[in-house]
């Protein structure tokens, strides 16, 4: 045993952990490793999320300290852009812990093929709303559309979060981020507000299950340390089309044991 935990799941969840941390350097759908590691050692559906948003937390702000400059040029940007994704995160965070076990994991497939599809067509999503390309400045009435989408963003976030980096990119292109460096230091910054908030409300409510936690964090943190050498050694995307496929299959297995399943039997 380690931690509580037997040698088996503490391996599971560790080497989630580390994958989990590559997989995020380079193509993004570290969730679709983590969170259904949580589920296969019988953590519940409700604590298995809280967990997983923990444990691969602490990597997320190893990402911020690497873009200071591009933050500090656009400092009034994410502030108010950060105010509005702490709101969202708070709100998705509490609707996720007022959830049953059960009607969480009767999302989890719908939740697991959203992020799938939104990481499989971030491209096209890009290359359609021109990230990266002048344009003009948005209207007052498009700026209130945005914070919306950015409040439902954020509130997604909290509830889950898979595939929210690649929601983030173009809505913030959107709102008139010009540079890539800038857009992505930006995306970076929201996704860990969204997700520390969420984490700050698991943890008081004492939704965590701690030993499989700290065994992924600890994975997850040697992964964000060294595992980007060993990734850059991987085809961007040739690692990206492993975690599509893993997305999609993850969908289908839980569609198939939460909805088709039962009926056959």
């Amino acid at each position: 045993m380690l931690l509580g935990l037997p040698y088996l799941d503490a391996f599971l969840l560790f080497g989630a952990g580390l994958l989990a941390a590559a997989a995020n350097a380079i193509a993004g759908g570290g969730t679709f490793l983590t969170f259904p590691a949580f589920l296969a050692t019988g953590v519940p559906a409700v604590t298995a999320n809280a967990s997983n948003a923990v444990a691969i937390w602490p990597g997320r702000l190893l990402v911020i300290a690497a873009y200071r400059r591009e933050l500090a040029r656009q400092a009034d940007r994410a502030l108010r852009t950060g105010a509005i994704c702490i709101a969202g995160g708070i709100t998705g965070a509490w609707a996720l812990l007022q959830s049953s076990d059960q009607a969480f994991l009767r999302a989890v497939p719908w939740l697991l093929l959203i992020a799938t599809l939104l990481l499989l067509l971030d491209r096209p999503i890009q290359r359609r709303v021109g990230i990266g390309t002048p344009g003009s400045r948005p209207s007052p009435a498009w700026r209130a559309t945005l914070t919306v989408a950015l409040f439902l963003c954020a509130a997604y976030g909290g509830f889950f979060g898979g595939g929210l980096g690649v929601i983030l990119m173009p809505l913030l292109s959107l709102s008139g981020v010009r540079d890539i460096q800038e857009l992505n230091a930006l995306k970076n910054l929201l996704v860990a507000l969204i997700a520390g908030v969420a984490v700050t409300l698991f943890v008081i409510s004492g939704a965590v299950s701690w030993p499989g936690t700290l065994v992924m964090m600890a994975g997850g943190v040697i992964g964000g340390y060294c595992g980007g050498a060993v990734a850059r050694h991987v085809p961007a995307p040739a690692l990206r089309a492993v975690v599509i496929f893993s997305g999609f299959a993850l969908a289908a297995y839980y569609f198939w044991n939460i909805y088709l399943r039962p009926a056959a039997g």
